[in-house]
């Protein structure tokens, strides 16, 4: 919908330089909104002025001389649920409305961490192929029509099935998906621990109920050992035989950020040996994974075929529902997730 000729324009600045390409197609949506991003050329600090009401950052740092030099500025928006990069109390202390959006991408890939832990609890699929299979004549048992207060609870007796609450889990990798993960487990009841080569602040890790460790002890500690960063020179093989070795054997290892972050042969080895409990997998060395790597025949993993990003996402999917939020604030009301005077535990 056009704007009238009456109604206020809000100029927005976009502090990432990598949205400086989605701009133009996600500004035909917004008529209401004039962008001004960051490129290569002009940082957020070069672009400030007066007139700019919103600021959009997903990583960008947000400091006080950006804000300072941003005197008519109403709303910050984070993408993202974690504001590592915000100055929150420079923001707080000019009264401004701050508040997240959560983005899609790590959202999806969140979701599945939490599916394959608890279908690991669950032993999900040697539940189903005992039940699909008739293994109950194994047993000598026999159909019978159930009740209310008849029925054959738990009649294969697996004795891998347990519940997530009060387990650990740890998080290796506190970034969005990390972030994300963290509050799912924590409704859940579990308690979370979190590696990260740059700690969180307190209020991030109260907001998302997780307690900082080294990696070895995170390691030594967590039921569930969860993967969620990038794959770069530092993190190839980050976990291998040594660290393997530090896990509970009664632990899993869930994988949903990129294969090489792991020792594949050492993984199978101890998978092989009863080293871990387990393993639930989206990524591998090689995808798709090789149909005879000894991963396949083994019964205590799951494996996904890479489908953490669900239905996808992109950057214009993530500027726009950003842009949607600080559309909705200009306007008078309040951060759907409201961050302005503390953290919004839970939202």
């Amino acid at each position: 919908m056009a704007p009238s000729q009456t109604q206020e324009r809000w100029r927005v600045l976009i502090t990432d330089a990598e949205f400086a390409g989605t701009v133009p197609e996600v500004a035909r949506r917004f008529e209401t909104l004039e962008l001004v991003c960051a490129d290569e050329a002009r940082d957020a600090h070069a672009l400030a002025s007066p007139g700019i009401v919103g600021l959009v950052t997903q990583s960008a740092p947000v400091d006080r001389p950006l804000l300072d030099a941003l005197p008519d500025l109403r709303v910050v928006l984070k993408m993202g649920r974690s504001y590592f990069n915000v100055d929150v109390d420079a923001v707080r202390g000019r009264g401004l409305a701050f508040g997240s959006v959560p983005r899609k991408g790590p959202n999806c890939v969140a979701e599945l961490a939490m599916t394959l832990i608890l279908a690991l609890s669950k032993d999900l699929l040697i539940s189903h192929q005992s039940v699909a299979s008739g293994a109950y004549r194994l047993r000598g048992l026999r159909p019978e029509r159930t009740a209310q207060w008849k029925m054959a609870f738990h009649w294969m007796h697996n004795t891998r099935v347990h519940e997530v609450r009060g387990k650990t889990l740890g998080i290796v990798g506190m970034g969005e998906i990390g972030c994300e993960l963290a509050l799912r487990a924590h409704a859940m009841g579990m308690r979370n621990l979190y590696y990260k080569r740059n700690r969180l602040s307190e209020e991030l890790e109260a907001l998302f109920h997780a307690e900082y460790r080294s990696l070895e002890d995170l390691l030594r500690e967590s039921a569930y050992v969860c993967l969620a960063v990038p794959h770069t020179s530092e993190t190839e093989r980050m976990i291998g035989r040594e660290q393997l070795a530090l896990m509970k054997r009664e632990a899993f290892l869930v994988n949903i950020c990129r294969g090489g972050v792991v020792d594949e042969e050492a993984l199978i080895d101890a998978l092989r040996q009863g080293q871990i409990a387990g393993a639930g997998l989206d990524v591998f060395t090689f995808e798709p994974l090789p149909a005879e790597s000894p991963l396949c025949r083994l019964d205590n993993v799951i494996l996904t075929p890479h489908i953490g990003g669900g239905t996808g996402t992109n950057r214009a999917l993530e500027l726009g529902e950003t842009l949607e939020e600080m559309a909705r604030v200009l306007a008078g009301e309040r951060p759907r997730i409201d961050l302005s005077k503390g953290p919004c535990s839970g939202s």
